[in-house]
């Protein structure tokens, strides 16, 4: 037996297999689960990520907002009574007293003449100075008139009691970069000047700095673009002020992101396959604020985001291989001590389980209650059938040997009688030439011609008759006695003989044998043997032109040897077999004449003649007859 053949392994191999396939497969489930947490993690991770950004801009746009609707009331109620005092301008500009949300300026404008009947362009105006106090500007005189700048046009777009952005732009006088909210001031329905508070967009730097130290990026951008603030890590690639018109093709995939939508602060999360700034895979979140509608976009690597989900499938597929591995060991040892040690117990049982006589067997021994045990008692059992089955059917083969030589001693007594007869035949003529010569001589010695020359003739002429009986009793004797001993024989000398002792039995019938082909073929076997399978054949033959009365009767022997193989042909024109039982018809009792007129044994007979020299003996129905065909290998 070969190893790969043994129990043990193929239980070993069958874990095996069982548990790749199991790890396989928890690391395909894994890694769905995975890939179907990546949104859920991004949310969560650039959630967290940025919630104090959000937070502060949440607040500082809240605060601001609140600021200037105040200052925008304020502005109201003074010019309904005819007076503005920069003072409670100046200290509502003052609530947040920390500067949290980083006011850096602000004031109310008015229409023409609407404040001071003397002035075209009043507004009041202060901006903070480097002590951290604000200041007004009595002259804030620019190219472009205040009143066509973003944030006053704005103003006079929306209703009263509501508050806008500007988008990011540079304030004239003081060259800082800002964000205004404007709030319009109504007067009886007339739009007459709007309250502004100026936020300055380089603050939270703690926050952002926190960013760029995660390997992470950030900006944010208003509604048109326009950067109120990036992360270090972005200087390189961006250096305009406005992303939609930054020419740099590795941010492209990146700027189409960024579509705000309305009512919401989570926009929408993307995943980027080749992130220009991580140069990995990353996830991007676009963060749209509502009424401001800034965008604030933070990318973060992918490898980042699912780093706690890794390491809990690494910690988790650890687990799982060391629990495979053992469950494989303890399984493998459990089936080895519950199913190959018995069956190899009984492998090694089945060894040396033949008895002295080599024909029967020990009964096997197993101490397993359940499956195997119940294999060994039905083997048992079965080997208990066996031997009396054995013991039944050594003597049903005893039997049926005792009958077959029977049978084929009667074939040959019939084959006998036949011969005998034929014998008969053979020595009625030459007896009869006897009789004549005993009259004739008699006769003739009356007459005086016996002379010396005459008993000479005489001599020779009853030595004939003579020496015929003799050949035909020698050729008799001959076909039925035992030969044993293999021998090198012509097939064609068969024939002869076969023909020689029943012509007179063929003529009788009025058969006519022709040998068509004579191809010399010689062959190792009995003679004898081979003689009685020639016989059978041809007195199947005989019986079967008597039994179905046909007038013209012909023997045709063909000896055929050609590239083809060597093969003797035997076919007659008496009817054929009926084909209910030509498959049949080499078995032991199965016969074609009528009942009480055959044995069933001729054929049978010659088939085991045939197989004895190595030959195969078939049948078929041609030419009105049959055609028997013995093929030697």
């Amino acid at each position: 037996m070969k190893w790969y053949d043994s129990v043990k392994v193929k239980l070993l191999g069958f874990f095996i297999i069982v548990s790749v396939i199991f790890l396989a497969a928890i690391i395909i489930t894994f890694y769905f689960i995975r890939e179907n947490n990546l949104q859920q993690n991004a949310t969560t991770a650039t959630t967290l990520a940025t919630n104090e950004i959000l937070d502060y801009v949440r607040d500082t746009q809240t605060k601001a907002e609140k600021i200037v609707l105040i200052l925008a009331s304020v502005a109201k109620e003074e010019l309904d009574n005819n007076t503005i005092e920069k003072d409670v301008i100046s200290a509502i500009l003052s609530t947040d007293r920390n500067n949290r949300i980083n006011i850096v300026s602000g004031g109310v404008w008015f229409e023409p003449y609407i404040a001071d009947k003397n002035s075209k362009d009043y507004m009041l105006f202060f901006n903070r100075d480097n002590k951290n106090r604000l200041q007004i500007i009595e002259d804030y005189n620019t190219e472009t008139n205040y009143r066509d700048m973003e944030f006053y046009t704005l103003a006079k777009k929306i209703k009263n009691g509501t508050v806008a952005w500007t988008n990011v732009y540079v304030d004239p006088v003081t060259h800082i970069g800002m964000v205004t909210a404007v709030s319009p001031i109504y007067k009886k329905g007339t739009f007459v000047g709007t309250a502004s508070l100026d936020i300055k967009i380089d603050g939270v730097e703690s926050s952002w700095d926190n960013m760029e130290s995660q390997n992470i990026y950030l900006m944010m951008t208003d509604k048109d673009g326009n950067l109120i603030r990036k992360s270090k890590n972005l200087e390189i690639l961006i250096k305009e002020s406005n992303i939609f018109k930054l020419n740099e093709p590795k941010l492209t995939e990146v700027i189409q992101l960024i579509k705000p939508t309305n009512n919401t602060s989570l926009s929408k999360i993307y995943f980027i396959e080749n992130d220009p700034i991580f140069h990995e895979k990353s996830v991007v979140a676009v963060y749209t604020l509502p009424r401001t509608h800034w965008n604030i976009i933070i990318g973060i690597p992918k490898d980042k985001v699912m780093a706690q989900s890794n390491q809990t499938f690494k910690n988790v597929l650890t687990i799982i291989i060391i629990l495979t591995f053992l469950a494989t060991l303890l399984g493998y040892l459990l089936l080895k001590k519950l199913f190959a040690n018995p069956m190899e117990s009984l492998n090694e049982q089945l060894k040396t389980s033949s008895l002295e006589d080599g024909k029967h067997y020990k009964l096997l021994e197993c101490k397993d209650r359940g499956e195997i045990g119940l294999l060994v008692d039905n083997l048992n059992n079965r080997s208990i059938a066996l031997d009396e089955a054995q013991e039944r059917e050594a003597i049903e083969i005893k039997k049926r040997v005792q009958n077959e030589k029977m049978l084929i001693q009667q074939s040959k007594m019939a084959a006998m009688g036949e011969m005998m007869d034929a014998v008969a035949h053979q020595w009625k003529q030459p007896l009869n030439a006897l009789s004549m010569y005993s009259e004739i001589i008699k006769s003739d010695f009356d007459d005086g011609s016996v002379d010396e020359k005459y008993i000479d003739q005489f001599k020779d002429d009853v030595q004939v008759q003579i020496d015929h009986m003799v050949n035909t009793l020698d050729e008799f004797r001959t076909f039925f006695r035992p030969n044993k001993e293999h021998e090198t024989f012509s097939l064609i000398n068969i024939i002869d003989s076969v023909l020689f002792l029943t012509k007179d039995d063929l003529l009788k019938n009025r058969i006519t044998v022709n040998i068509e082909q004579k191809d010399q073929i010689d062959i190792d076997g009995s003679s004898n043997e081979f003689k009685h399978l020639v016989l059978n054949i041809i007195n199947n033959a005989k019986d079967a032109f008597n039994d179905n009365n046909i007038e013209k009767r012909k023997i045709n022997i063909r000896l055929i040897n050609n590239k083809d193989g060597k093969k003797m042909e035997i076919e007659d024109n008496a009817g054929g077999i009926p084909e209910h039982i030509i498959d049949d018809i080499f078995k032991a009792n199965v016969t074609s004449k009528a009942e009480g007129k055959g044995t069933g044994i001729g054929l049978y007979m010659s088939t085991q003649i045939a197989n004895k020299h190595h030959a195969a003996l078939t049948v078929k129905n041609q030419n009105d007859g049959a055609c028997f065909t013995v093929k030697f290998s």
